[in-house]
C-alpha cells in the first residue's frame, strides 16, 4: 500500500511539474516569433500563434491566426526587418504580458513603410510551450 501511494504521489508531482510554465523559454519564443515574421516561416507561426490569437496592428486592423499566416504567404504583408528593445515581461501563472518598442520595416501590398511602435503581447503557456494569445501595437508620436 505504501509503495502504491508513493507511486501515485510521484505521478501527480510529475504531472503538475510538466504543466508549469518555463519562463526561461519565453524570451526565445518572442525572438522566434519576430524571426518567423521576417522569414515568412508559416510552420513556426503555426506553432507560436494561439488558435485564438487576436493580432492587432497600429492602424486598428485585427487579424486571426490564419489571416496573419495567409497575408505573409501571399505577400500582402511582408516584414523586412524587426528590431525591438529588451522586453519588459510580467508573468502570472500561465500568462505573460510583454511590452517593448519595435522598429519595423515592412511592405503592405508592395508599398514599403517604416514604423516605430509600442507593442503589447500576451503570451500563454499551452501544451508545454508559449503561444501568442494577443498582440496590439500603437504608433509612437513623432519626435519634434
Amino acid at each position: 500500500m505504501r509503495l502504491l501511494l508513493t507511486i501515485m504521489l510521484a505521478l501527480i508531482t510529475m504531472t503538475v511539474q510538466a504543466q508549469q510554465p518555463d519562463y526561461g523559454s519565453l524570451s526565445h519564443s518572442i525572438s522566434d516569433f519576430d524571426h518567423a515574421l521576417e522569414t515568412h516561416d508559416s510552420a513556426a507561426l503555426k506553432w507560436l500563434l494561439s488558435d485564438k490569437v487576436s493580432y492587432g496592428h497600429s492602424n486598428g486592423w485585427i487579424e486571426s491566426k490564419q489571416e496573419v499566416i495567409n497575408d505573409l504567404y501571399n505577400g500582402k504583408l511582408s516584414y523586412k526587418k524587426i528590431e525591438t528593445t529588451k522586453p519588459e515581461i510580467t508573468t502570472s501563472g500561465v500568462v505573460a504580458a510583454v511590452r517593448n518598442i519595435a522598429s519595423i520595416d515592412a511592405a503592405l501590398d508592395g508599398k514599403l513603410m517604416s514604423f516605430r511602435l509600442k507593442v503589447l503581447q500576451v503570451w500563454q503557456w499551452e501544451n508545454n510551450h508559449w503561444v501568442l494569445f494577443a498582440r496590439q501595437s500603437v504608433s509612437m508620436a513623432k519626435e519634434k
